[in-house]
């Protein structure tokens, strides 16, 4: 879906007729050597990025008559245009080349927005159906990493490690959920929300960190996975944190809890270098930081409301 997108039956068919197909073919051939595949694989994204073109050019009819939206839809035009041309070129240029090539016009186009905020600000979108769409694409995000998880609760993989890994993946649920479902402000006012997508950015891949090094996690540790798992959490804690000026005045962050936190992570990570040689222990002590983490967070949350509602979110 793209800024100008609408539950109707149109866009929905554009989704899952158009686009869906695509995504799946992208998903399914990814693997370490993409040789062979990535020529159909860059056709594909190309595929995407020409139907959203078609979607902005469709909303442009649409909208003819404002000239703050044909502003924002001639931007994003152009943008598509020029991730689109960047793929195509990269499909005539052989070897790691390409694959660089189409990392930009994916970056570029991720970043590319952030030039035109103001031209977003002129046209505020509502801020709950925003970050309702944000929490459903980071609850499928976690859903991955849920999967992922799901592999060790085979009989012959079967272990403690298989429920610790559980833990992990339901504690960074419970965080996210308490930020962006109980701390939010609930009545925020129709803003760009180009800060609240980036910051997201955050928290997905973050999240995808975690999920790679899940998928590894009866492997031996080693000094680099224990860092990529902590980098990981660190963008995760540092996308759902930094989006505290939106929450409701009584559940402003501050140094009693932030301090705390920030001790938990340190100690954390410095205890999971200390025994990354051993798998189960190294599990245990990053599976620990991330309850510890949570139970803190999600007791300010709670702690904040009024006995009554603090009642209801407990036990409604």
């Amino acid at each position: 879906m793209n800024r100008y997108g609408k539950h109707n039956l149109l866009h929905i068919i554009i989704m899952t007729v158009l686009q869906m197909p695509a995504l799946l073919f992208m998903a399914a051939n990814v693997s370490p050597d993409m040789e062979d595949s990535w020529t159909a694989f860059t056709l594909a994204i190309l595929w995407i990025s020409v139907v959203q073109f078609m979607q902005y050019l469709f909303a442009y009819t649409k909208h003819k008559h404002s000239e703050k939206d044909i502003k924002l839809i001639k931007d994003f035009l152009w943008l598509l245009f020029a991730r689109s041309v960047v793929i195509v070129i990269s499909l005539f240029i052989p070897g790691t080349g390409r694959i660089l090539l189409t990392g930009f016009g994916f970056i570029l186009s991720i970043l590319g927005s952030s030039l035109f905020r103001k031209d977003m600000a002129m046209v505020p979108i509502n801020m709950p159906h925003l970050i309702e769409r944000l929490t459903l694409f980071t609850i499928i995000t976690l859903g991955e990493m849920l999967m992922a998880a799901a592999n060790f609760f085979e009989l012959e993989k079967f272990s403690i490690n298989s429920v610790l890994l559980m833990f992990q993946v339901v504690s960074l649920f419970l965080f996210y959920i308490s930020e962006f479902d109980h701390a939010i402000e609930e009545n925020l006012p129709c803003q760009s929300g180009a800060e609240l997508i980036y910051k997201h950015y955050l928290i997905w891949f973050g999240l995808n960190i975690c999920t790679i090094d899940l998928d590894y996690a009866n492997d031996a540790m080693g000094i680099i996975r224990v860092i990529m798992m902590f980098l990981g959490l660190f963008l995760f804690y540092l996308g759902v944190l930094s989006n505290s000026q939106l929450n409701k005045k009584s559940h402003q962050l501050d140094k009693k809890i932030m301090i705390p936190f920030v001790l938990i992570y340190i100690l954390g990570l410095g205890s999971s270098i200390v025994f990354q040689s051993n798998i189960p222990v190294a599990i245990a002590l990053c599976t620990l930081t991330i309850i510890l983490e949570t139970v803190l967070f999600v007791t300010f949350v709670v702690r904040r409301f009024s006995k009554k509602i603090r009642e209801e979110i407990i036990c409604p």
